[in-house]
């Protein structure tokens, strides 16, 4: 991939890479998300249920003995983090319903109160939590999880993104404006919440939670899977 791109006559550089070569995540690039309780349902994350094989890392889902369902996450906190610029990934979705996978970001400090995403937000780029109505989803959070909470999204219905296949998302974050692209189309922009002018860094996540149901504990255990994560920069 060029170290350098094009998007709307302005260039971008290269600040990031993962091919997801060899045989365990890049520890300079990513860690393992805490081991924590996830969503409503009881799902926990799990060091245990993230792959790099044959080129792609592999974020896997299951349900333990005991009955908890377990997932993979990474994330990039520590290691590398960024405020604008062009934010892509390839990936192939999972077959079942129950759980879900998403390329997003945690900005600035997403858990103050002020009625603005300026100082703080989560950037769901991707979310396959629509995966039993054919649908993928864009969001964005802010002002904490707690009562004063607040959302944007966007829910993309019809697009074959289960297909089987590989496929792209984007985010384009500029000072005005997210742009959201699936396989290079944009799909959502917006600017309502205010933008973020904090940093953040990238998670690649598998998690079970209601928002997806119904789990198929037949059909598991089941992955998603993530061929190349680029960032840029715009010069």
């Amino acid at each position: 991939m060029a170290d350098n791109i094009i998007l709307g006559g302005r260039e971008y550089t290269l600040t990031f890479e993962d091919n997801f070569t060899g045989d365990s995540i890049d520890k300079t690039k990513w860690e393992y998300c805490p081991e924590s309780r996830r969503q409503d349902i009881g799902g926990r994350w799990s060091n245990s249920m993230t792959e790099v094989k044959d080129g792609n890392l592999i974020l896997k889902a299951s349900i333990r003995e005991d009955g908890t369902p377990i997932s993979g996450a990474i994330r990039s906190a520590g290691r590398f983090t960024q405020a604008y610029g062009y934010f892509e990934c390839r990936m192939k979705w999972h077959k079942t319903t129950g759980f879900w996978g998403a390329f997003w970001m945690m900005c600035g400090n997403v858990g103050k109160v002020d009625g603005s995403a300026v100082s703080g937000a989560e950037i769901d780029i991707i979310e396959s939590g629509e995966r039993a109505r054919d649908g993928v989803n864009h969001a964005i959070h802010w002002d904490g999880y707690g009562e004063a909470h607040k959302s944007v999204s966007k829910s993309i219905y019809g697009t074959n993104q289960y297909d089987g296949g590989w496929h792209t998302y984007a985010l384009q974050w500029t000072e005005s404006e997210y742009i959201f692209y699936i396989d290079g189309e944009e799909t959502w922009r917006t600017s309502e919440p205010g933008i973020c002018n904090q940093p953040g860094y990238l998670k690649l996540t598998a998690e079970f939670g209601s928002w997806a149901k119904p789990i198929v504990p037949e059909e598991l255990p089941d992955c998603v899977r993530v061929d190349w994560v680029r960032v840029y920069r715009r010069v």
